[in-house]
């Protein structure tokens, strides 16, 4: 798949301010240090369309990102419209607020667990959600439990190893093996990735567009 351009359409606190775009989506989730941002900025190509804060758990709201509109094809907002047919190849990528970040107050943390569910039952067009994770960090329960209130509501889940980099190639398979078995998934659903070396870019957008 090749990318045109991307762009920030809106953040989103509730289900009400959710855009209605008509496209595939995708979303991104994980701990507030995974490396989020790195990861879709890379996914773009683009340096900055997603912000990487100096600390992590600053998205605090559900961002989307449009992929591959035409310069030709225009949104109306208050229709919820676009002014033709959206080719194949556009798609909305969504950044989800991370968890596990202990300065958050307990009234913002119950807030984003809200925003976090209704964002999961309320996007028909939800064809992905890549859990991101660290591949320096052994898996946790709180991981498997995440991914199991995914599934239970039929969301299939990716799992995107992030900062490979950091370790070497035999760790790195080490890891994918242990998460294999860990989390009961099929190798193929899980991509080893690194935002500084672009690993991983063309196995995750290739998975985009099958199942666009």
């Amino acid at each position: 798949m090749k990318i045109i351009n991307a762009e920030f359409i809106k953040g989103a606190v509730k289900a009400e301010q959710f855009p209605e775009i008509g496209v595939s989506e995708f979303a991104f989730f994980g701990r507030s240090n995974a490396g989020k941002s790195s990861l879709i900025n890379m996914l773009v190509n683009r340096k900055n369309l997603v912000k990487t804060g100096s600390r992590p758990g600053m998205t605090r709201e559900v961002n989307f990102f449009l992929v591959n509109r035409p310069a030709s094809l225009n949104f109306n907002p208050k229709t919820k419209k676009f002014s033709g047919p959206a080719p194949k190849d556009m798609f909305v990528l969504t950044d989800l607020p991370g968890y596990g970040y202990a300065k958050l107050s307990g009234g913002m943390t119950l807030q984003i667990d809200k925003m976090l569910y209704e964002y999961c039952t309320n996007r028909p067009l939800l064809k992905t959600i890549f859990f991101l994770m660290d591949m320096r960090r052994e898996p946790t329960e709180t991981e498997k439990e995440s991914i199991d209130f995914f599934h239970k509501l039929d969301i299939e889940v990716v799992i995107a190893g992030t900062k490979a980099d950091k370790i070497g190639k035999n760790d790195q398979i080490k890891a994918k093996n242990a998460w294999g078995s860990f989390f009961n998934f099929d190798e193929e659903l899980i991509i080893i990735s690194s935002a500084a070396k672009k690993t991983g870019r063309d196995e995750i957008l290739s998975l985009i567009s099958k199942r666009i």
